[in-house]
């Protein structure tokens, strides 16, 4: 093996250890921006689906809002300070600290009651929860497994994608090394091989198959509306974009045209008065 590798490698991986412990040990904070009551501010990891669905919520309704752009692994440590878990979204609203999405999504939609996200007729509203459950709880987990693998077999791609950061100079000129190496580590947490790929990739096919049936000849999930069934759906299928041999795949083109044509009514709105 090619020495100035290993010795790359090696650095990348020392520098990764002494990050891991500072942020053990005195959790490393972001800078967070100053707002007024009329705001919210999002803490977030960019490459998350889950963030991502929160961010759609409050583009649809025109809420104003900031974001905290976090580092995975780095910033779990400050994640947790703020929060009482290590996982994001995370939003801050009037003092207020709230995770988890769906808890997000239900009080954005409290203080922010156009557009609604939910339907006040309780079938069409029963589906729409169980839609957001089936999303973030099932059809999210295989493509996120599956880009995690792919980044594993081909780490050149993390050269090319910008939103791969750490913001740490040593660590983003070495990421091709590291990020594999964070990837794998990810996988090993969920008791996760590469040897699974093949079982993964069945079922992600088998979730994109439901879906692709429930969207046809329909706009909509639930309902003749946009509504938190397909915020959620769209922002997890964002994941598939970073699984080629998904994201390319001619069968499920009607998807990710569907997901374009959610995205569409999702843009930034006029901004509208929050409670």
């Amino acid at each position: 093996m090619n020495k100035k590798f290993l010795l790359g490698f090696g650095a990348a991986l020392a520098s990764l250890t002494g990050i891991l412990w500072l942020k053990k040990n005195n959790p490393l904070e972001p800078k967070i921006p100053v707002v007024d009551d009329g705001t919210v501010l999002l803490f977030q990891y960019t490459s998350s689906p889950f963030c991502l669905k929160v961010a759609k919520i409050m583009d649809y309704k025109g809420i104003p809002y900031k974001t905290v752009d976090l580092i995975p692994m780095v910033h779990s440590g400050f994640v947790k300070k703020i929060s009482g878990q290590g996982l994001v979204p995370v939003i801050k609203h009037k003092g207020k600290v709230i995770n988890d999405s769906t808890l997000i999504a239900k009080y954005l939609d409290e203080i922010s009651p156009n557009s609604p996200l939910y339907f006040s007729d309780e079938e069409l509203n029963n589906q729409a929860l169980l839609m957001e459950d089936w999303g973030d709880e099932s059809f999210e987990k295989p493509l996120a497994i599956l880009a995690v693998m792919y980044m594993c077999e081909h780490p050149e791609i993390v050269l090319e994608d910008s939103s791969i950061s750490s913001g740490i100079e040593f660590l983003d000129n070495n990421k091709e090394k590291v990020v594999p190496v964070i990837a794998g580590k990810m996988l090993k947490k969920q008791g996760i091989t590469l040897e699974q790929k093949d079982s993964f990739k069945k079922r992600a096919r088998e979730y994109l198959n439901i879906l692709s049936t429930k969207i046809e000849n329909k706009q909509y999930l639930v309902g003749d509306r946009l509504s938190i069934a397909d915020i959620t759906i769209a922002s997890h299928l964002s994941i598939a974009e970073k699984v080629p041999y998904i994201y390319e795949d001619e069968q499920y083109a009607k998807v990710f045209a569907w997901q374009k044509e959610i995205f569409k009514q999702t843009k930034r709105r006029q901004t509208s008065m929050i409670k």
